[in-house]
C-alpha cells in the first residue's frame, strides 16, 4: 500500500514504532502533490521540501533515540488560507494581502505546531472565506477531485480537496455558513464543525455578538477527525482513544425535522438520497423519527442573515473602508448589508437567536441528534460563483443554497458531516449530525461505528 493511503492515526502508530520515518512520509506526500496539485489547485503558497525534510531528520533522530513524542510529531498538515503563519504568507484569499507575512502563528496553529506536525503550506480558500465556492484572484479556483470540472466547495475546499486526493492527511478548516460542511459533502470526506470556543481563535468581533463561526477539522476517518481537533484544541482530551470505546447505534435516538427541511430549497434528488440514507442508518439499529419544528421556520433564517451580515461589516470594515474597490461583489454586499443595520435590528436578531436555541435545546433533550442533509444540491460547475436555480426556482441571495448548514452554526452547536461515499460526483453527499453543546465526543463515536458498520 502507498504510503499516503494510510489514516493519519496508522501513520501515527508507524513511526511510533519506526515502522516508516516521517521523513519517508513527507518525500510520498510531496511527490503526490507534484503529480496532482496542479490539476485541482487545493494546496497553495507550498513550501521548500528540502527545509522540510531537515525537520523530518530531527524527528526521526529523537524518536530513534526514544524520545516520546506526541502521537502526531512529523506528519504533514497544509493550513487553512485564512489561519496565519509566521513562515508561510497568508492571503485569505485576497489581492489585498497577496504578500502578507504574519509576524506571529494564530492560536490554533501554534497548538498544531506545538503538537510537532510539519506544516507544508496553505489550503486555498474563497477571498476571506466568503462564499461556498473556491476561487480567488491570488491562486484562482480549487476542482473537485472527483470532477475535475466541477467545484469542491467552500470555504474550506481546498483542504477538502486536498485531503480526499491523499495530499495531506487531514486538514484543518472553518466554518460559518457550511464552510466545512459543504466541501465535506462536494468531496465525500467527513468533517467537524465543533462547539464555537472549543478551539482559540483570533476572533474581533464585538463581544455582543455571537460566535457563528468556528475552527474545525476535514479527513478521510472518524478516528483522524478526532486525532487532528485534539490538536487544534492543543489539550490533552485524548478523544482519538475515547470514540473507539463500545457505543450501540440501537441506543441512538435521533430525529430529522421534515417541515424545516421541506420549507429549504434543496434539489429533490439531494432529497431523496437523503432519506435513502436515514434508511440505511435505521437498518443499522439506529432509532431516527420524524419531527415538525413547533415554530415560524423563517426565524432562523432571519436571525442569521442579520448577524452574519453585521459580523462580516465589523470583520471587514478596515478592508471595506480602505480599498472596497479590491473586494468581490458578494463581500461588498455583506458588509453594506451589515452597515445599515440598527442596533434594534441586532436586538430583534439575538432575541430570535436565544428563541430558537431554546426550542431546539428542548429537542435535543429529548433526542440525542438531529439529523439534515450536509448540502442542499450535488457538486455543480466550478465556472459558476454559486447555483442561480435549485428545482427550477430562482435563488434569492448568494448563499441561499447553503441555508441547510445555519441553524447549528446560529446557537452554536457542533455538527459532524458524514459523506455517504458514493464515489460518484453527480450523487456526492454527505449527512449533517447536530448534537448538543460540547457533545463532541459523542459525534465522533457515532460517525465511527457509521463507518465500521459500513465497511462490513
Amino acid at each position: 500500500m502507498e504510503i499516503t493511503e494510510y489514516y493519519a492515526f496508522k501513520l501515527s502508530k508507524k513511526i511510533e514504532i519506526l515502522e516508516l520515518t516521517s521523513e519517508e512520509i513527507l518525500e510520498n506526500y510531496y511527490d503526490k502533490i507534484e503529480k496532482i496539485n496542479p490539476k485541482i489547485n487545493a494546496i497553495v503558497s507550498l513550501k521548500d521540501k528540502m527545509l522540510l525534510l531537515e525537520n523530518c531528520k530531527k524527528i526521526d533522530s529523537l524518536r530513534k533515540k526514544g524520545k516520546k513524542l506526541p502521537p502526531l510529531a512529523g506528519l504533514p498538515i497544509a493550513i487553512k488560507d485564512l489561519e496565519e503563519t509566521k513562515d508561510i504568507p497568508t492571503s485569505y484569499g485576497s489581492q489585498m494581502y497577496s504578500n502578507f507575512q504574519p509576524e506571529n502563528d494564530s492560536p490554533m496553529v501554534s497548538n498544531l505546531r506545538r503538537s510537532g506536525l510539519i506544516i507544508i503550506g496553505k489550503t486555498n480558500t474563497p477571498e476571506f472565506g466568503v462564499g461556498g465556492q473556491t476561487f480567488n484572484k491570488v491562486f484562482g479556483t480549487t476542482s473537485n477531485p472527483l470532477d475535475s470540472t466541477k467545484t469542491a466547495g467552500g470555504s474550506s475546499g481546498g483542504a477538502a480537496a486536498a485531503v480526499k486526493s491523499k495530499l495531506i492527511p487531514f486538514a484543518d478548516g472553518s466554518d460559518m455558513m457550511g464552510s466545512l460542511r459543504t466541501p465535506a459533502s462536494f468531496c465525500e470526506t467527513y468533517s467537524i464543525r465543533p462547539t464555537p470556543g472549543l478551539i482559540t481563535s483570533n476572533s474581533i468581533i464585538s463581544d455582543k455578538l455571537p460566535k457563528i463561526s468556528t475552527n474545525g477539522v476535514i479527513a478521510r476517518h472518524p478516528k483522524d477527525l478526532a486525532l487532528l481537533l485534539d490538536a487544534c484544541i492543543g489539550k490533552k482530551s485524548n478523544l482519538q482513544e475515547i470514540i473507539g470505546h463500545r457505543y450501540l447505534l440501537k441506543n441512538v435516538k435521533a430525529c430529522v425535522p421534515i417541515n424545516y427541511l421541506d420549507s429549504i430549497l434543496v434539489d429533490k434528488k439531494v432529497k431523496k438520497q437523503f432519506y435513502q440514507y436515514i434508511e440505511f442508518l435505521l437498518k443499522l439499529g439506529m432509532s431516527i423519527k420524524k419531527i415538525n419544528f413547533n415554530f415560524e421556520l423563517n426565524l432562523i433564517w432571519d436571525s442569521w442573515i442579520d448577524l452574519r451580515s453585521k459580523i462580516i461589516s465589523l470583520n471587514l470594515k478596515k478592508e471595506y473602508d480602505n480599498n472596497a474597490g479590491l473586494l468581490k461583489d458578494t463581500i461588498i454586499w455583506e458588509i453594506e448589508r451589515g452597515k445599515n443595520l440598527t442596533d434594534e435590528d441586532i436586538k430583534v436578531a439575538k432575541k430570535k437567536r436565544l428563541f430558537l436555541a431554546k426550542k431546539i435545546n428542548k429537542i435535543l433533550n429529548v433526542y440525542n441528534f438531529l439529523i439534515l442533509p450536509s448540502a442542499q444540491i450535488f457538486p455543480f460547475s466550478k465556472r459558476n460563483a454559486f447555483p442561480k436555480m435549485i428545482n427550477g426556482h430562482e435563488t434569492k441571495t448568494y448563499h441561499q443554497w447553503l441555508e441547510i448548514t445555519i441553524l447549528p452554526s446560529l446557537i452554536g452547536l457542533p455538527v459532524i458531516s458524514i459523506p455517504q461515499n458514493t464515489g460518484n460526483i453527480k450523487t456526492a453527499l454527505a449527512t449533517q449530525v447536530i448534537g448538543p453543546k460540547n457533545s463532541e465526543t459523542r459525534l465522533l463515536q457515532l460517525a465511527l461505528q457509521i463507518f465500521n458498520a459500513s465497511i462490513k
